[in-house]
């Protein structure tokens, strides 16, 4: 084997775990964003309250009022590319499975935080 195909085979390796990893960490994320969707947001009686309505699409959880029709400012929290969590355009930093309990607490706080926040709950 020549020594360009074998730094091409090496450039393929490292670019399918580099792959690999960012769809982990992707999937990571999803997961947590639908524990917080099921378990904080879809059952929460103060958001119905408000006239707030959301959905959750795998990736991606919005938060509108749709009473206020199209004029209503929602709000987005969505899953990047590499596992990132963003939520109205601000970068929470990246979820990483098995991470430790009082990490996934404070990054639903800060969820929650910008969802009071935001609707003025």
């Amino acid at each position: 084997m020549s020594e360009l195909d074998k730094a091409v085979a090496a450039l393929e390796t490292r670019r399918a775990e580099e792959e690999a990893e960012r769809q982990r960490r992707r999937i990571a994320a999803c997961a947590f964003l639908k524990g917080f969707y099921e378990a904080d947001v879809a059952p929460s009686r103060k958001l119905k309250e408000h006239g707030i309505a959301s959905a959750f699409d795998g990736a991606r959880l919005v938060l509108q009022r749709p009473a206020e029709g199209h004029f209503s400012d929602g709000l987005a929290i969505v899953v990047g590319e590499q596992g990132e969590i963003d939520i109205g355009g601000k970068s929470l930093g990246r979820h990483e499975a098995g991470e430790e309990i009082a990490r996934n607490s404070a990054l639903k706080g800060e969820l929650i935080a910008e969802i009071i926040s935001h609707f003025s709950l």
